[in-house]
């Protein structure tokens, strides 16, 4: 159908007059499902979401004039596809007085007219996504808005133009965009709803626009906190609990807040509370109840905190920021800023959208804007001088950025200098477009052996000529996709052909299933292989250099469909010696969420895990309280997410943390266990003088002689190593472990979260022995 047929079949329907529907054919609420089927795993988020709420189901294919006939309210969940004779049925229906509750990047993945009558319809329009998860800040006083969620960060947010609907709701960072547009018949939440948000939080939002079109709807049908719901509040609470006490337990009591044993009170009462008032029907005040715990503990977070464990603590320094520095003596100040703060580690963006930062014989064009001096040089000179290592961050597989062209006043359908000169290496869509939609970046197909060649050269360049200590790869993967449908350049297909026998792209997603699953494997092993190959390279020309992967932190097989990025093989063969997944998010809860699935593919590989914290946008105390929970986890350190928004309140955050110790895990995982083993084996000491550890008296004597033992076995270790010790260590402390479970296990009632934390810190020294052995193995087979 034609644009002017689509919109004149909209204009139209204003005119047809509205058919009369009896009481008993009307449905309340409907949901539309774009999964072709009930067990897609996004449509089953979404209905674990939806929870009990009465509503009808009507899959995009069937929604038509017949299927809409009677629906009062419809709520189109991050449907992204649709076509023509499905817009106008919608069309039809919103004249005739429809509502609409409308979620994420809706229609993004349709023919550019189709979107354009959605707009239409819609009065509102996805123009983008932030970067970082933010907060919601509600601007409506009016019921039903005033009482909808506002504390749980939001992980997908949207940019909205509110084309003509009002502004109920904006983000909170600095530029404070919409974040939900209503009117009488249209409600526009501007994120992707079930995705990564708490489900207490999207249905509270959810029922706050049907209570807009159906008073009391909500109430009335049941949008109430599911029992999964209730174990995650309280899981949150309790754990947010266990790091406040268990930071105050070590600290002076002059530093905490005059209030802070009445937030305490109010925790522990909340956590009593909670089912009982959910059992009894009042979610509401639930909900009440538990915010304003939470609330409580974190106006009386302890300033003070922890002595910091000998970790990695590193940041990446990104290009907008070494550019405005302009000069040697410029980065000089900004690798002063970081050494203030604690930083061992620099992850220093190298090459970025296709331009290396320094002047390169292997590229042929350094980034316009550092042309007049080398900052790669430069930075590897001031990191070595502050005892600080510089690991290169370098863009691999996206070699152009429209976001970047805007800065070089270039327009955005240029794909970066790599593609403009080869644009036979171009990654493509199954349409031949070399950007996918809604996206930013120009891609290279990993399955093309030129390209693979020239970025094998180019990560050479760095290593062979540049003192750098390490090797960071990033976009080390496939684009995002909606249903596999990027990749499809000539070389991927004639190599996938030549193997299956069968161009992929004539594959069909629902009929030639086994074919599609060999299509996704195929791909990722492209990035695996070229990751193999980094590998291999440092370790002949440089094997001191370290290799790290900055990754999506999802599940394995979400990650195979939608990026083909298969970490979890280049870990365990011991490819990249440190794994660095961005888990950006503001809430501790949702960090530990991301990093739970993580922990369970590397708990057995020779490789060092950091969690990422996103400093844009983040409070100074959910810094204080992510800095905790990453060292109460089985993880080797950090890395922050950037110089750019190392604001002064988070600078003092960093430098307020108490350190002992300046190694370095990575090069001295020995010592740092045994650091770490002396620094628990303190504190553990140090709550028992003040009677605050929970050990049967009687168990006493063989808790400390078995600790003895163990803190003497790692310092011989650390003095005399082999491979032998090494693994008879790593016997050692899974047997120490099991034992202090039983020691400890009133601790583990009274102090769940402590004693877990301290589990978790057994399991770290644990995989950095594994890491030991692995690195002992290199200089053995050299």
């Amino acid at each position: 159908m034609s644009l002017g047929k689509v919109i004149g079949a909209l204009f139209l329907a204003l005119f047809v007059l509205t058919t009369s529907v009896s009481a008993a054919s009307e449905v309340q609420f409907a949901v539309v499902r774009e999964a072709a089927t009930e067990n897609d795993p996004q449509w089953l988020g979404i209905k674990e979401t939806l929870g009990t709420i009465s509503y009808r189901v009507v899959p995009l294919a069937q929604l038509n004039r017949t299927t809409l006939e009677g629906v009062k309210v419809l709520f189109l969940p991050n449907v992204l596809f649709f076509n023509p004779s499905t817009v106008e049925s919608l069309a039809l229906w919103t004249s005739q007085g429809g509502r609409l509750i409308v979620s994420g990047p809706i229609g993004q993945k349709s023919d550019p007219e189709v979107q354009l009558v959605l707009q239409q319809i819609i009065a509102a329009a996805w123009t983008g996504q932030l970067d970082s998860p933010t907060y919601l800040k509600v601007e409506s006083t009016a019921q039903p808005w005033n009482r909808a969620l506002n504390q749980t960060p939001v992980e997908e947010a949207g940019i909205l133009n509110p084309n003509g609907l009002a502004v109920v709701a904006r983000w909170q960072n600095p530029e404070q965009q919409p974040a939900v547009l209503s009117n009488a018949q249209i409600t526009y939440l501007g994120w992707t709803w079930a995705d990564r948000n708490s489900r207490t939080f999207d249905r509270s939002w959810l029922g706050a626009a049907l209570d807009q079109y159906l008073p009391g709807f909500s109430k009335s049908r049941a949008i109430k906190i599911e029992p999964v719901e209730i174990f995650s509040m309280r899981q949150e609470l309790a754990n947010l609990l266990g790091r406040v006490e268990n930071i105050a337990a070590s600290a002076d009591p002059q530093a905490l807040t005059p209030n802070y044993t009445a937030a305490i009170a109010q925790a522990r009462s909340a956590l009593d509370d909670l089912p009982k008032l959910i059992q009894a029907g009042n979610d509401d005040q639930a909900r009440i109840l538990w915010e304003g715990a939470v609330e409580a503990l974190w106006l009386n977070y302890p300033i003070v905190q922890t002595i910091a464990p000998p970790e990695v603590r590193a940041i990446w320094l990104d290009r907008g920021t070494i550019v405005e520095a302009g000069s040697p003596e410029g980065l000089r100040k900004v690798f002063d800023r970081l050494a203030g703060s604690g930083i061992n580690t620099v992850f220093f963006e190298t090459i970025n959208a296709g331009y290396p930062i320094y002047p390169s014989r292997v590229a042929t064009e350094q980034n316009p804007l550092t042309r007049s001096w080398d900052p790669l040089l430069a930075a590897v000179t001031l990191a070595h001088e502050r005892k600080m290592e510089l690991h290169a961050w370098c863009w691999i597989f996206a070699v152009g950025n429209s976001r970047h062209n805007r800065i070089l006043n270039l327009p955005d359908s240029y794909p970066g200098p790599v593609l403009s000169r080869n644009p036979q290496w171009a990654m493509t869509n199954d349409q031949g477009s070399s950007r996918p939609r809604g996206q930013t970046e120009y891609w290279i197909d990993p399955a093309n052996r030129e390209a693979r060649n020239y970025l094998l050269r180019l990560v050479d360049e760095i290593v062979t000529g540049y003192n750098v200590d390490g090797v960071q790869l990033d976009y080390i993967r496939y684009p995002f996709q909606g249903l596999n449908d990027f990749g499809y350049s000539a070389s991927s297909r004639s190599y996938f052909k030549e193997l299956h026998g069968v161009d992929p792209i004539t594959l069909d997603n629902k009929r030639d299933l086994s074919l599609f699953k060999l299509w996704n494997q195929f791909k990722a092993r492209q990035v695996s292989e070229f990751v193999a190959e980094v590998s291999s390279q440092i370790q002949r020309t440089r094997p001191r250099v370290l290799l790290s992967g900055a990754v999506y932190p999802f599940e394995r097989r979400e990650r195979m469909l939608k990026i083909q990025q298969d970490w979890d093989t280049w870990a365990s063969a011991g490819q990249i010696d440190m794994l660095v997944p961005m888990t950006y998010t503001l809430n501790t809860r949702r960090l530990q969420q991301q990093v739970a699935p993580i922990l369970t593919r590397v708990e057995e590989a020779p490789v060092l895990f950091l969690p990422s914290l996103n400093l844009q946008e983040l409070p100074q105390v959910q810094l204080r309280d992510q800095l905790q929970v990453v060292r109460d986890l089985p993880s080797d350190g950090y890395s922050l997410f950037a110089a750019a928004h190392l604001s002064d309140d988070l600078y003092q955050v960093l430098q307020q943390a108490p350190t002992t110790s300046q190694v370095i895990p990575y090069r001295e995982p020995l010592r740092t266990v045994q650091e770490r083993f002396d620094l628990l084996k303190n504190e553990w000491e140090n709550l028992r003088k003040k009677d605050k550890l929970s050990i049967p008296a009687n168990q006493v004597a063989e808790w400390q002689s078995q600790s003895n033992r163990l803190q003497s076995l790692f310092q011989d270790l650390t003095q005399k190593p082999s491979v032998i010790k090494i693994r008879q260590a790593r016997t050692e402390i899974t047997t120490y472990r099991g034992r202090l479970k039983n020691w400890l296990r009133q601790e583990r009632f009274d102090q769940s979260y402590r004693s877990q934390s301290w589990d978790y810190r057994l399991a770290a020294m644990d995989g950095l022995l594994r890491y030991a052995d692995q690195v002992f193995n290199r200089i053995v087979r050299k």
